[in-house]
This record gives structure tokens, C-alpha cells and sequence, in this order.
């Protein structure tokens, strides 16, 4: 049986399953206990990737690109593949066109530009964003600006957008835990703080 919660484990299994031969939906299911729903959703998988045919009889069988992915002991990973997909208008499309204004930003100000009132929580928002940006080296954090509005504050945290790669937000993604960049086309790995 397959944990088919883990992103990519279903590909994955059905991918070295299919190294010892072809496989109908029945025997994929009694193998490695895949559902109707797992089996079609890691055969797209792998279909996607040129990794699989299926021939006329319904069986399932690797192609040969899915044979030399086998032998190099690829891990099928969850996510989007190839283009992703940009909103034109989202809050962090907007965020980062803010950042890109103003260079020294908090992040209350970023909220304040950005913001349309449909966001359900907008500066938790800007902060994970800011965050992952700092992360990937987008951002740097900067000394606390003096005074904060609450008694005893040291004050708001600053950013500076220090890596301006073009006007696409870059956007994060989860599996890998990269900043994909849309203006260069590069993953840009986040190093935890």
C-alpha cells in the first residue's frame, strides 16, 4: 500500500511498478492499492512528463523516457511543472509591485498599498510573502524603524527589495520550497532563517 497523502508518492509508486511490465487498472490496484481516482490522477501524472503510454488493450506501460527516470531513481515530486500560472491582479502581484515602488517598505505599508478589501487577511498575507522573499534573498530585513505606535514598541520591522528581477511577483512553491521567478524562469531556493 501506497501513502498517497505524501505529495508525488502515487506517480512515484506506479512509475517503479511499471518498471516489471505493463499493468491494467486492476492490477495497479491490487499492487500497490491505488484507487480508480490515485491510478488516473498518477497515470496524468506521468503522462504529463512523457514518462507513459497506454496501449490499446488499456494497459499501462512506461515509455522510454518513464524507463530512464526508473534507472536514475526519480522521485515523482507534487506542484505545478513547467509555467505557472500568474494572476494579473492578486494581492502578491500587487505586493510586490508596491516593494518595487517604494524599495524600504514595512509591512504595514505594503498592507496599505496593496490591499482592495477582498483579502481575507491581508498582512498575515504580506508577511508569509515577505517572508519567503527574504528567504530566496528578494528581500533584506533591516533595522526596526523608531517609534512604534504601541507603548513599549521598538518599532516596525523594515525590508528592503534588494533583487528587482521584473514586474511578474515571483511566486512560492510549497514542494520544492523555491521562488519561482517568472521574469528569469528560475527556482530560487529559500534558505530557511
Amino acid at each position: 500500500m501506497v501513502e498517497t497523502r505524501q505529495n508525488g508518492a502515487a506517480p512515484t509508486a506506479l512509475l517503479q511498478t511499471l518498471s516489471q511490465g505493463p499493468l491494467t487498472r486492476a492490477e495497479v490496484k491490487s499492487q500497490i492499492g491505488l484507487d480508480w481516482r490515485q491510478t488516473t490522477n498518477a497515470a496524468r501524472s506521468l503522462l504529463r512528463r512523457g514518462y507513459l503510454h497506454v496501449g490499446g488493450d488499456g494497459r499501462f506501460m512506461l515509455s522510454e523516457a518513464g524507463l530512464i527516470a526508473v534507472q536514475a531513481g526519480e522521485v515523482i515530486r507534487g506542484g505545478p511543472k513547467g509555467q505557472v500560472k500568474i494572476i494579473p491582479d492578486s494581492f502578491r502581484q500587487r505586493a510586490w509591485r508596491a516593494m518595487k515602488v517604494r524599495r524600504v517598505f514595512t509591512i504595514g505599508e505594503v498592507v496599505a498599498d496593496a490591499a482592495c478589501g477582498d483579502e481575507g487577511r491581508p498582512r498575515d498575507n504580506a508577511a508569509r510573502y515577505i517572508s519567503r522573499l527574504a528567504q530566496a534573498g528578494y528581500v533584506k530585513e533591516l533595522p526596526r524603524r523608531s517609534p512604534g505606535t504601541a507603548a513599549g514598541s521598538n518599532g516596525f520591522k523594515q525590508f528592503r527589495l534588494i533583487r528587482n528581477t521584473g514586474p511578474k511577483a515571483p511566486v512560492f512553491r510549497t514542494g520544492p520550497c523555491v521562488m519561482h521567478d517568472p521574469n528569469t524562469g528560475e527556482d530560487v531556493p529559500c534558505k530557511p532563517r
